[in-house]
């Protein structure tokens, strides 16, 4: 089993805490994952940036062409983010940081099976939703999520496909008191 820690910030907080631990691996067979890097570590950055991604292209002005939506997601998924980036734009919404960050996010990489790959994640969401033009806050709500992702790797690059929300509690509860 590999564990790593890491600082990133995620979608919805700034430097959070990322752990990735192992399941049920099977070994790859593409040569693409960055030296002194395990696929699983590849899988759980690539994860972790698609949420940076997501979050970046909605701050300020959001902008669905933003090409890292297209680097870091596929498929139901990507179709997902670029509605969610165009309807905040065209409703005149954005995201920014919580003034406090609670910066909980642990990404578990549970199986890689070829080039498909399955992550269970405990983040904490506290993100702003706010009005671009008055700055009135939409939603300030703080959430414990339990989230299984899938990726894809398509020509030699890991891509979230999916991300489906399993549990939500209010508040810093749930898995991130585990």
């Amino acid at each position: 089993t590999s564990t790593t820690e890491s600082r990133r910030s995620s979608t919805t907080t700034g430097a959070t805490t990322s752990t990735t631990t192992t399941g049920s691996i099977t070994p790859s067979t593409s040569g693409s994952t960055p030296s002194g890097q395990t696929v699983e570590d590849e899988i759980a950055a690539r994860y972790i940036a698609y949420w940076d991604a997501r979050f970046a292209a909605n701050s300020g002005t959001p902008n669905p062409d933003d090409p890292a939506l297209r680097e870091y997601a596929t498929g139901d998924q990507l179709d997902a983010v670029i509605a969610e980036t165009r309807a905040n734009l065209e409703q005149g919404l954005a995201f920014r940081p919580a003034e406090d960050p609670v910066d909980i996010q642990r990404v578990n990489v549970v199986e890689v099976q070829g080039d498909h790959a399955v992550v269970q994640e405990c983040v904490v969401t506290d993100g702003v939703i706010f009005r671009r033009d008055t700055g009135e806050v939409v939603d300030g709500d703080v959430y414990t999520q339990n989230i299984r992702g899938e990726l894809q790797r398509i020509d030699g690059v890991w891509r979230v496909s999916s991300a489906r929300l399993i549990q939500q509690w209010e508040g810093v509860a749930g898995c991130a008191h585990a």
